[in-house]
């Protein structure tokens, strides 16, 4: 019991230090409201096994590779508990054992355990003895375990694992790869049961080489013999390490250690089969990953916790891994390693290890003294680039206000900017002359529109013919730039432009076409007559731009006065076409005016006929003479009025006034129309709001909108039944600072009326009308800040609205 006691207390001392406790993934704190399981949810919990000690380098890369491989593929929240336990380290392996099984049950008998990982063949054996009491239905996963070494352990249908393969045959081919000359090969080995297993591995798979060579095996011995033996070994020989747990006194041994002791005493190269083992003086070899053995394990024990049960697998754990320092030790060629193996603790030269440094280092030495060479050399030349920077700069300078302005400024004072323009460019350049030239429609003549030109040298004319620089005017015409100084003299074929140069006393020049949609409407040109000079390609590059700028305002010019005559254009025949429909309209009404007329004409002549019947009888009394006199005037007034009022609709002028009265005009209009309202059976219903606001505007236009609207709407009682054909004229205020005139009708074609587009033009419904009436009567409205719409009636017929601003 006392044993027991102290088993305990020990071993939750070493958990407490070596980390034993649970090692949970995912924690987070609860949010407000929440508790822990809410946040965490459940817990998975997996025991790891391992009887060799913690530090062990291939335990470590195990449990590390297992815990964080099955940490990223398991979507649970996983609490690792480890225990680590070495049976052969006591004497009496059956007390202790009996004792170890009592603390594990103790330890683990409140926590639910969902899978168990072992790592190596005793913790295999220990977990199957034991699981019935300690591990019962949980699954198990075992790691880095020989299948020869397990093969008298059964295994339950929930126990899997990953089986850990050796390959002495690919160790030693890598080892004759690097020394074709190797004769013989010695393998040693440990005295242990895993020893012997792992040796009796190496017999089988060395038993098959396709070119045998002599292998000397040592195994079972004492640690002191087998340094002795291999410390003597002849040239072209190798030494195969393997598995050196324990020796033949019962010493135990790690990887690490027998590596380093043989390697230190052996004078040939000495080959390894386990990764734990590389880095302490062997050589390499094909080598057993515990990396690659805990991924494989973590995949297995995943497919486990979701309820599955794989078998074991035998993977491709083993990679070709070699040391670089005992490669230069032995002077190997690494360019003979078989294919895909990795060289590991390469130790690089000076060169190697600083030659960034080092390059960097010289670079900056190099560079430091170009620099000074070129700041001593270019020192008058950075002077001549500043100031050929600075021109540049009031250059794009002048190009930018150039734009800007010809993009803002109105076409009326176009002008005179390009004139300012031109003589900065050419004070710019220093030049003498600098002209802009716009070609006419028969390319006969080159006219200078604008022109700039140095004080003292004269000017050219305004008009020149284009024969007289026929090949200059050729290039330019193509689209071509043209350059005339003394590195580029006009060719023998522009001999009469180059005369007349002469006469104009140009001496190098310098001419860009002005190019709007691929046509050449205009030439930029520099020419200087003081002396000759050259026209570098940047400045070539930097007229061109000014040219362009230059073609885009003539461009804005052009097309400005082309929208200005278009708009005058249809302003005018839109004034006759308005003009042709009321003289249409009063055509169409002539039967009802001429009758209008005739009336008062013949009360003239029955009055002027009765008042000479009274002056012949010489019985007229004056009230009776006044009186027809009285008649005669009214009359010839009327038809006076009349007349005037078919006039004014004929007329062709508009004279906008102030103050007109809409009441006024809309009974000027029905007025002409009374007669064919009276012919055609039409009843006319007027309603006058009194002290209608008056509005300004056109009187004859508003008279058209309402002549036009009358006759519209007496056209559209004509398939309605006399008796029931009204019209009704209203006068109103619909709002503050609105008139409104509405004329209704009771025609009975409204519901068929497509009101939307009744306003468009060549929109009718007559057999022979022409759809323009109420499209010029909007347009009118419309000029005059009103609107025209319709709406149907909810009985029959529709009514037309025209609203006009009032006067203040």
């Amino acid at each position: 019991m006392g044993l027991r006691l102290t088993l305990i207390a020990l071993g939750v001392l070493w958990h407490l230090a070596a980390g034993s406790p649970a090692v949970l993934a995912d924690e987070r704190p609860p949010a407000p409201g929440e508790t822990p399981a809410t946040v965490l949810g459940p817990v998975r919990n997996v025991l790891l096994i391992h009887v060799v000690p913690r530090s062990t380098p291939a335990l470590l890369a195990v449990e590390q590779t297992f815990t964080s491989t099955l940490r990223s593929i398991t979507p649970e929240r996983l609490a690792f508990h480890s225990e680590y336990v070495d049976l052969a380290m006591f004497e009496k392996k059956e007390a202790f054992e009996t004792e170890l099984v009592a603390y594990l049950a103790a330890k683990y008998a409140h926590t639910k355990l969902d899978l168990v990982g072992i790592t190596g063949s005793d913790a295999l054996r220990f977990t199957m003895r034991h699981r019935a009491q300690l591990f019962a239905g949980v699954p198990v996963v075992f790691i880095a375990v020989m299948r020869r070494v397990a093969a008298d352990i059964a295994l339950d249908a929930d126990v899997s694992g990953v089986w850990l393969s050796t390959d002495w045959k690919g160790t030693l081919a890598a080892a004759r790869r690097l020394q074709p000359d190797v004769e013989r090969a010695v393998v040693v080995s440990g005295a242990s049961p895993v020893d012997r297993i792992w040796a009796a591995d190496a017999r089988a798979q060395l038993a098959r080489l396709d070119n045998p060579i002599s292998i000397t095996y040592l195994e079972e011995m004492s640690i002191e013999g087998v340094v002795e033996r291999v410390a003597a070994l002849p040239p072209r020989t190798v030494v195969l390490l393997g598995a050196f747990l324990t020796d033949a006194t019962g010493r135990r041994f790690s990887g690490p250690e027998t590596s380093a002791l043989l390697s230190s005493a052996s004078p040939v190269p000495v080959y390894v089969l386990s990764e734990t083992q590389l880095g302490y003086g062997a050589v390499g070899g094909r080598l057993t990953s515990f990396e690659l053995q805990g991924r494989r394990g973590a995949e297995i024990a995943a497919m486990m916790l979701r309820g599955e049960r794989p078998p074991p697998i035998e993977p491709d754990t083993l990679a070709y891994r070699f040391d670089a320092r005992q490669l230069r030790r032995f002077g190997l060629d690494a360019r003979r390693l078989p294919p895909g193996s990795a060289i590991e603790f390469e130790r690089p030269s000076l060169w190697r290890a600083y030659r960034g440094y080092l390059v960097a280092a010289a670079a900056l030495l190099a560079l430091q003294a170009w620099t000074i060479i070129v700041l001593l050399a270019n020192r008058a030349q950075r002077r001549r680039v500043q100031q050929t920077l600075a021109a540049e700069l009031r250059f794009e300078t002048l190009i930018s206000d150039l734009l800007a302005s010809h993009l803002t400024l109105p076409a009326a004072v176009l002008d005179s900017h390009v004139e300012r323009a031109l003589a900065l460019i050419g004070a710019h350049l220093d030049v003498d002359r600098v002209v802009l030239v716009e070609r006419d429609a028969d390319r006969r003549r080159i006219e200078i529109t604008h022109a700039w030109t140095r004080d003292a040298t004269s000017a050219l004319p305004r008009s020149i013919e284009s024969r007289a620089f026929p090949w200059i005017s050729e290039r330019l015409a193509a689209g071509h730039t043209v350059v005339v100084s003394p590195l580029r003299p006009l060719p023998a074929v522009a001999e009469t432009d180059r005369r007349a140069m002469l006469r104009y006393g140009t001496r190098s020049m310098l001419a860009v076409p002005l190019v709007v949609e691929e046509a050449v409407v205009g030439v930029l040109s520099c020419a200087t007559m003081r002396s000759e000079r050259e026209w570098p390609e940047a400045l070539i590059n930097r007229l061109r731009l000014v040219a362009k700028v230059f073609a885009s305002a003539l461009a804005r010019r052009e097309a400005e006065a082309a929208a200005r005559e278009s708009e005058a254009r249809f302003q005018q025949q839109r004034e006759d076409l308005a003009r042709a429909l009321r003289i249409n309209t009063l055509g169409e009404l002539g039967t009802s005016l001429a009758h209008e007329i005739n009336q008062p004409l013949s009360a003239i002549l029955l009055n002027a006929r009765t008042l000479l019947t009274l002056l012949q009888r010489g019985a007229a009394a004056d009230t009776t003479a006044t009186e027809a006199l009285a008649d005669i005037a009214a009359d010839a007034r009327r038809a006076g009025d009349i007349i005037a009022r078919l006039r004014a609709l004929s007329r062709k002028e508009h004279a906008p006034e102030r103050g007109v009265d809409l009441n006024a005009v809309v009974d000027e209009v029905t007025g002409l129309m009374h007669q064919d309202f009276v012919r055609r059976g039409i009843v006319v219903h007027r309603f006058s709001t009194p002290a209608l606001p008056t509005v300004s505007g056109d009187r004859i236009q508003l008279q058209q909108i309402f002549l036009n609207l009358l006759v519209n709407a007496s056209e559209a009682l004509e398939g309605t039944e006399r008796g029931y054909r009204d019209i009704t004229i209203a006068t109103g205020r619909p709002a503050a600072g609105l008139v409104e005139v509405a004329v209704r009708d009771s025609g009975a074609g409204a519901k068929h009326v497509d009101i939307e587009r009744m306003f468009e033009r060549f929109v009718t419904t007559k057999p022979d009308g022409l759809g323009m009436g109420l499209a010029i009567s909007r347009s009118i409205a419309a000029a005059h800040g009103g609107r025209i719409y319709a709406k149907a009636n909810a009985d029959r017929g529709l009514t037309v609205y025209v609203e006009l601003p009032a006067e203040a």
